[in-house]
């Protein structure tokens, strides 16, 4: 596996990433001598990896436990969370207990909250087994659930012991996920790394069918990148908030989706929407905004908000992001990660972000919405009455 060193700040911890490397993930598993290993994933992941990885770390190392929470974003909350630590204790967990997150973003976010809950603070390795997760949730120090009035508003800063990844595991992901990954790639490209655009454009396909080679190429650049504005911000409140471009709208649209819309198909949607905010202020060119739609096609995304999330909702959720209180905002406006250029994000000081209005940026949602609807409208137009 070939390893990297994550450093933030006074934080590091290795990346070590391989392809068909299940024997090296538990050999590294196993020489951490845990007194159990807390194997936790959803309900999908337990038979495709799970229960095997258990089993093998209890015939290996020490006796193994998995603990599945159910699949989808709606699930992501505090009571989940609550409910895994419910069943670790009921199963002996104890200070020396390891739990390892297998899985995507979502799983990856639940466990690391366990993990930094019980008894304050025990052993997490990540084991990513989705794009998202290899590339952009596991390189965080933030572990958080949802509430309510939003994505990620319960959590807390936790750091991983190590991070094992097998792009084998992505053999066997729905296109869907391949796709919600590209989304997160194309961000780093456009926000961070621009060196990588014209490379990245030629290997993006919008089938999501991905040589190994290509998949581990894509990964160690967004490692890169995501190193590039973490290593003097572990906790992402400076020039790490780069990250969040197009999570502004693409959080709004996941939550108003109920989970329906994946996370990178979300960012895909709200970089456009970002881009397109950013030309009406006068800071960007079209020519920016036909970029983000190009990688975005090729990434086999889409760059309009769908017909099942109804854009008003949206647009109610924008009020309720994560970066309010970054600036001393207007409440007519929210604080946004925009771009004048790739790779060249606007700044209030010495932070990625400016004040938008809440009224500009709801008009480019509905721009971005109009496809969607005037489609629907014409179906309803086409159908033949009833008899």
């Amino acid at each position: 596996m070939h390893v990297t060193a994550i450093t933030m700040e006074d934080t590091s911890f290795p990346y070590r990433l391989g392809t068909e490397c299940v024997e090296e993930i538990v050999a590294r598993l196993g020489e951490r001598t845990a007194s159990r290993y807390l194997v936790v994933c959803d309900t999908t992941v337990g038979p495709l990896y799970g229960r095997a990885l258990a089993d093998r770390l209890e015939k290996e190392a020490s006796p193994a436990v998995l603990l599945t929470h159910p699949v989808g974003e709606i699930h992501k909350h505090i009571g989940t969370v609550d409910a895994l630590a419910e069943q670790a204790l009921a199963e002996g967990a104890d200070r020396r207990s390891v739990v390892v997150a297998l899985g995507g973003g979502i799983t990856g976010n639940i466990a690391g909250l366990l993990a930094s809950l019980l008894f304050r603070g025990i052993t997490l390795v990540h084991v990513p087994t989705t794009v998202v997760a290899m590339l952009d949730s596991v390189l965080s120090l933030k572990q958080a659930v949802n509430a309510s009035y939003g994505k990620n508003l319960v959590g807390t800063y936790y750091q991983p012991a190590e991070v094992l990844a097998d792009t084998a595991m992505l053999r066997t992901l729905p296109v869907r996920e391949l796709r919600s990954g590209m989304g997160e790639v194309v961000k780093n490209s456009l926000a961070i790394r621009p060196s990588m655009i014209e490379r990245l454009s030629a290997e993006l396909r919008p089938d999501a069918q991905y040589e190994d080679a290509a998949m581990r190429w894509i990964i160690e650049e967004s490692v890169a990148a995501k190193a590039e504005v973490t290593g003097a911000d572990k906790h992402e409140r400076r020039d790490g908030l780069v990250l969040e471009y197009g999570h502004t709208t693409g959080h709004a649209i996941e939550h108003a989706a109920r989970g329906e819309v994946a996370h990178g198909a979300g960012v895909a949607i709200g970089m456009v929407a970002a881009a397109e905010v950013s030309r009406r202020l006068g800071h960007a060119s079209a020519d920016l905004v036909a970029l983000h739609r190009e990688l975005v096609a090729k990434a086999g995304l889409e760059a309009a908000v769908p017909a099942l999330v109804d854009a008003a909702e949206v647009k109610s959720w924008l009020t309720y992001d994560n970066k309010r209180g970054y600036l001393p905002c207007p409440p007519d406006t929210t604080p946004m990660v925009l771009l004048s250029a790739p790779g060249q994000a606007l700044r209030t000081g010495r932070l990625p972000l400016v004040p938008v209005p809440l009224e500009l940026l709801g008009q480019a949602v509905d721009t971005l919405a109009a496809p969607a609807r005037q489609a629907a409208a014409a179906t309803v137009r086409l159908s033949p009455a009833p008899a």
